[in-house]
C-alpha cells in the first residue's frame, strides 16, 4: 500500500525558560537588561512603556512584542492602573525559524493584527495549565508554589502551546514582512540595500557550513573561501541567524545526531564518523555536553516481538 502523505523527520529542540504571568502596579520599573534567548511578551491588561535599544514604545492590552536575543530593553508601568502580562523566553535550533526571529531587533504586533490569530486562545489554555499546577499553599509561599515541578502531561501541553504561540507570531511577522516586500524591493533597486547584501552572504555561509557538516567544515575555512576574515564571517552570520557559525554547526550536528540515533540502527562508530568526530568516545562526550545524556541513553530501546 502506497503512502499518501509522508512527513519529514522532525527532531528539533525547544528551550523554554521564564514562562509566567504577572501583574505589576503603577510606578513599577524593570531596569535595562538583555537576554540570551528570544522573548515574547503579551500585554494582558493595562499598558506598559518600553525602551528598546533607544526606541520608545507603548504596549496596550492585546499587543504582542517579539524581542531578539541580545537586545537591551527596559520596561515601566507609567499608567494609573495595574499592568498584567504573559511572558516567555525561548529558543529553537531550526535555522530558518531563527533567521525569521532575528530579522529585526524587535517586532511589535498590535491587538488588531493579533486578533486574526489564535494567540489569545493559546494564552488562556496556558494559563489554565499553570493554574492547575498551583498548589494550595499560604500566600507567602505562592511564588515557590508556581515553580513546583509540572506533571509530565502538563510539560507537553506547555511545550505544545508555546510552539503554537511561536507559530502564530511568526505567521504574523511573515505576513507583515511580505506586505512590505514590494517597497523594500523598490528601495533596493534605487540604492543597494546593505541588509539584503548581509542576508545573501549569511545564507551562502550557512549553505557552505551545511554542506561541510560531516567533513568538519571550519568557520575559518569558509571565511577564507569567501574572502572574508573570520570575524567578518561570524558577525554577518550572527546578524542574520541570531547565533554564531560555531553554535549553528553544533546545533545542526546535534539535530543530525538525534535523527540518526532515533531512525537508524547504525553503531556509534559510524554515527561519529558521519558527524565528523574522531571517535565514538569523542562523539559520546560531546553529545552528553549537548543534552545531558549519553547517545545510548537517548537512543530508543527497540523490543522485538514474536
Amino acid at each position: 500500500m502506497e503512502d499518501l502523505y509522508r512527513f519529514p523527520n522532525i527532531i528539533n529542540t525547544l528551550q523554554v525558560t521564564g514562562c509566567h504571568f504577572g501583574l505589576k502596579p503603577p510606578g513599577w520599573h524593570y531596569p535595562r537588561h538583555h537576554h540570551h534567548l528570544f522573548e515574547l511578551l503579551y500585554c494582558v491588561e493595562g499598558e506598559v512603556a518600553h525602551e528598546m535599544n533607544r526606541d520608545a514604545m507603548t504596549m496596550q492590552a492585546g499587543d504582542w512584542l517579539l524581542i531578539k536575543s541580545g537586545v537591551r530593553h527596559q520596561s515601566s508601568n507609567t499608567a494609573k492602573s495595574d499592568y498584567g502580562f504573559f511572558n516567555v523566553h525561548f529558543d529553537l535550533d531550526d535555522p530558518e525559524i531563527r533567521s525569521l526571529l532575528s530579522a529585526t531587533p524587535y517586532q511589535l504586533i498590535r491587538h488588531k493584527e493579533a486578533e486574526r490569530s489564535k494567540l489569545r486562545y493559546y494564552v488562556s489554555e496556558l494559563e489554565e495549565v499553570m493554574q492547575r499546577n498551583r498548589t494550595k499553599q499560604p500566600e507567602a509561599e505562592a511564588t515557590a508554589a508556581l515553580s513546583s515541578p509540572l506533571r509530565f502531561e502538563d510539560k507537553l501541553l506547555l511545550q505544545s502551546y508555546t510552539l503554537l504561540i511561536i507559530h502564530d507570531v511568526l505567521q504574523l511577522v511573515r505576513e507583515h514582512k511580505h506586505g512590505s516586500i514590494r517597497g523594500q524591493a523598490i528601495a533596493a533597486e534605487k540604492e543597494k540595500d546593505p541588509s539584503l547584501f548581509t542576508a545573501d552572504i549569511a545564507h551562502m555561509i550557512e549553505e557552505k557550513l551545511s554542506l561541510g557538516l560531516c567533513e568538519e567544515a571550519t568557520v575559518a575555512g569558509v571565511a577564507k573561501e569567501m574572502n572574508l576574515s573570520r570575524s567578518q564571517c561570524s558577525k554577518l552570520f550572527s546578524k542574520v541567524y541570531g547565533l554564531s557559525p560555531r553554535q549553528y554547526v553544533s546545533q545542526q550536528k546535534l539535530k543530525l545526531a538525534k535523527e540518526l540515533l532515533v531512525t537508524t540502527h547504525l553503531p556509534m562508530t559510524d554515527i561519529a564518523e558521519k558527524l565528523g568526530f574522531h571517535s565514538a568516545s569523542h562523539f559520546s562526550r560531546q553529545f552528553r555536553r549537548w543534552t545531558g545524556q549519553s547517545p545510548s541513553e537517548f537512543k530508543p530501546r527497540h523490543h522485538s516481538t514474536n
